[in-house]
């Protein structure tokens, strides 16, 4: 990357996924990249004994602390609302910069990344935006500067990469239809409507009953009908293996099918999201586009589908890191054309 250009990337660190999105203001489209959101300051020799892959391991210390991020197996979870001010979320935070520096270099001009729907309010982000400004140390002699971070609503990234792209929705239908972008991830589902080119603030929010209401859902059937298998890390076990589109998992007994525990545990689930979802944008009128992405579509897509049958959805081919890149699109506008 030349100096003459400004080097933007798009964060999005989830519940179970880091995705970036980097390139400079002259790219066509970002380098794209998901890594585990997983994170441990627990030592080496204190970890569990298993065969680890250590590739996209990254060596951290926020607050002068040694974190080991990117790992394969979660060491502990920070599902609640105040995961973006935790150590384990800047560790994370730090690890994103790190693998940035090998493209970007050690200057980032811009970085954009979200909040969740419920989250996004004024406060929050500012908290966020300057927790995620400044010169960095990620490890002993090593600096990145990040000289601006720009903190919006999860949701806004999806539709900023699905407009983007050729064929998904024209530019009368941005400008006149009613959008319903919805953003399932793994502790919550964000969404967020657009009326004539406008949010709907009003018709947008979070619902918690996310990926990881149907794992736990599937752990508590499987331990009640097999309590003599029962194991604390379970719901990373079957996590792991729908991040990775695996057809089953072993639970240290035997290898278990994931597809009929999801038969079972997805629609009543989805049922109640989907109608939650319908309740908050009923006053929008009829929803002529469904934008979807986000890592949990899958289990939702087929509800979605019934509760709006006359909605054409429309996906980005990369769904689980549509949030980044559409942060990198919105931040490259932002930087090439100002507010206006």
């Amino acid at each position: 990357m030349s100096n003459d250009k400004l080097v933007v990337c798009g964060i999005d660190i989830g519940y179970s996924n880091v995705k970036i999105a980097v390139g400079d203001s002259a790219d066509d489209k970002p380098t794209v990249s998901i890594y585990p959101a997983y994170a441990t300051n627990e030592p080496v020799d204190d970890v569990r004994l298993v065969k680890r892959s250590c590739e996209h391991e990254v060596l951290v210390y926020p607050g002068g602390k040694e974190w080991r991020a990117f790992t394969e197996r979660p060491d502990a979870r920070e599902l609640h609302d105040r995961y973006h001010m935790t150590e384990m979320y800047l560790a994370l935070y730090l690890a994103s910069l790190d693998k940035i520096t090998a493209k970007a270099g050690n200057e980032i001009d811009l970085v954009v990344t979200g909040l969740p729907v419920r989250l996004a309010n004024e406060s929050e982000r500012a908290k966020l935006t300057a927790r995620l400004t400044g010169t960095f140390t990620i490890a002993p002699g090593k600096t990145v500067t990040v000289k601006k971070c720009l903190v919006l609503q999860q949701g806004v990234g999806v539709i900023n990469d699905i407009v983007n792209r050729p064929g998904l929705i024209s530019q009368e239908e941005l400008e006149k239809s009613t959008i319903l972008v919805v953003d399932p991830g793994f502790f919550s589902m964000d969404y967020i409507a657009f009326k004539s080119g406008s949010r709907v603030s009003g018709s947008s929010g979070s619902s918690l009953k996310a990926t990881s209401a149907i794992i736990e859902s599937i752990v508590n059937r499987l331990n009640a009908d097999n309590p003599e298998e029962r194991i604390d890390d379970l719901p990373e076990i079957i996590e792991i293996a729908l991040r990775n589109n695996e057809q089953s998992f072993f639970n240290g007994f035997r290898h278990i099918s994931l597809r009929p525990l999801l038969e079972e545990a997805i629609p009543s689930i989805a049922s109640d999201v989907v109608k939650e979802l319908r309740k908050s944008t009923r006053v929008l009128g009829p929803v002529h586009i469904i934008a979807a992405a986000g890592g949990g579509t899958r289990f939702y897509e087929q509800t979605i589908r019934e509760e709006f049958p006359r909605a054409r959805i429309v996906s980005s081919p990369l769904p689980v890191a549509s949030n980044a890149i559409g942060f990198w699109n919105y931040g490259v506008d932002l930087m090439l054309y100002g507010d206006d």
